[in-house]
């Protein structure tokens, strides 16, 4: 080998071994060198010597200071609508007439007798449809309006009954409530019919005999008829289930009768049996 060349490989490797040497000299030193930290110090009380400094609050402090309470929305209360009141609508003399009670429509009408019959029962058989609706969709205020409805409609059909016309705009009522029957002997001990329930169906809310009986049917559980209400509603009625305004039930059916039977007591608290048949109204025909 030429000494040229001896002296290159030389030289070559001296710069190998500065270069390596300077690099791990960086490394060892960045090793030793602290970590750099910043210290924040909360400001001196301005002081004589401090005029115009003001203390500087500390992060940390500020973060410590309890959060101020949210205060939730306040939402006013919902208010109640105000029950609606059942009346009587009609038109009479091409005007609307408005009456609030059974009392006042029977006094001041100026409906013809048979005119505000059949109103009251055309009315009385709406709100009992819609009593039977608002009982399905379990609407408590539907129910409550349509109860009312049905009282009031169900209080100025007995007031028609004892209804008489004399002239146009001229009426006389008598109202037997809380009185004694004039045509009853004063030897007959008057009789006590237990209240009307205020969940009563419709064929809970006439009396038997205007019930009638459209057809009866046979079945494993045994018959069942098919009863008319006088506004021609029809309802399917079983053994045991009552019916009539005066706490009747049906106590036998047949393939052509019906058989209700009621328990009636008087005021001086006998019971008297009452058996009501009712025959298939094509067999009555």
């Amino acid at each position: 080998m030429e000494k040229r060349t001896r002296i290159l490989i030389v030289l070559l490797a001296v710069l190998l071994v500065i270069a390596a040497g300077s690099y791990f000299y960086r490394r060892f030193q960045a090793r030793k060198a602290p970590s750099t930290k910043v210290a924040m110090k909360l400001g001196a009380p301005a002081g004589p010597g401090s005029k115009g400094q003001k203390p500087v609050a500390s992060p940390v402090a500020a973060s410590n200071k309890p959060a101020a309470p949210v205060k939730a929305p306040v939402t006013p209360p919902a208010q109640e609508k105000p029950a609606e009141t059942a009346v009587i609508k009609t038109v009479e003399g091409g005007k609307e007439v408005q009456y609030s009670s059974a009392e006042d429509f029977v006094k001041n009408t100026k409906l013809s007798q048979t005119d505000a019959e059949a109103y009251v029962q055309l009315k009385l058989g709406d709100a009992q449809k819609a009593l039977d609706a608002a009982q399905g969709k379990k609407d408590a205020a539907a129910i409550d309006h349509a109860k009312k409805e049905v009282a009031l409609y169900e209080d100025a059909a007995k007031l028609l009954k004892t209804r008489v016309l004399t002239g146009p705009g001229t009426t006389y009522v008598y109202s037997s409530l809380n009185k004694r029957d004039p045509f009853m002997s004063p030897f007959e001990v008057p009789k006590v019919y237990p209240p009307i329930p205020p969940d009563a169906g419709p064929l809970e809310r006439v009396p038997v005999d205007q019930l009638k009986v459209e057809a009866i049917v046979w079945s494993r559980k045994g018959f069942r008829a098919m009863m008319l209400t006088p506004d021609d509603r029809a309802y399917t009625v079983k053994l045991g289930q009552h019916v009539g305004d005066k706490g009747g039930w049906i106590s036998r059916i047949t393939e052509s009768r019906v058989y209700v039977t009621e328990k009636i007591k008087d005021i001086l608290g006998d019971v008297e049996t009452n058996n009501v048949v009712l025959p298939l109204h094509k067999e009555a025909k």
